[in-house]
């Protein structure tokens, strides 16, 4: 949540560094888990860790007056609520790409061209070592979330 006071305040350079080492941490928590093939200590909290950073990008934007209260609080209760509720893992990745979108977006709007280079280096990191995961876990269980989602919406 400490992006909040970060992005709250203007500090967009900041926010972009506590993003990209978010991201950083959960490729290489990751990456043991894979290596070792178990949970590492953090493995327990980390759908829950990038929910929140998500969250707090949003809340963020919020505080700094880049987004509508009302935009934001209904997307991170909705979101949050809706992955509490269902421990739907869509929901957090929907939380969370939205919080990532709007930190890429301030970002290259406000010309810190340094820390955009930052965040895209990380993605572009994470997306060839990850490639394999993303194709194989990460967009299936988006997807099927998204399909479980609509489909009990269409069942009431």
């Amino acid at each position: 949540m400490v992006l909040i006071p970060l992005l709250g305040t203007g500090r967009t350079t900041l926010g972009a560094a506590v993003v990209g080492l978010a991201w950083l941490s959960d490729f290489l928590d990751g990456r043991a888990a894979r290596a070792s093939a178990r949970p590492t200590s953090l493995g327990g909290f980390d759908l829950w860790a990038d929910t929140l950073v998500g969250a707090g990008a949003v809340l963020g934007f919020v505080a700094a007056g880049w987004l509508p209260w009302a935009v934001g609080v209904v997307v991170v209760a909705g979101l949050l609520g809706a992955f509490m509720l269902t421990r739907n893992e869509a929901m957090s990745m929907l939380l969370q790409a939205t919080g990532y979108g709007l930190v890429l977006w301030r970002t290259w709007r406000d010309g810190l061209f340094g820390a955009l280079s930052w965040l895209l280096a990380i993605i572009a990191l994470i997306a060839v070592v990850n490639r394999r995961v993303f194709w194989e876990r990460s967009l299936p269980t988006f997807l099927n979330g998204l399909a479980d989602l609509l489909g009990s919406r269409r069942s009431r």
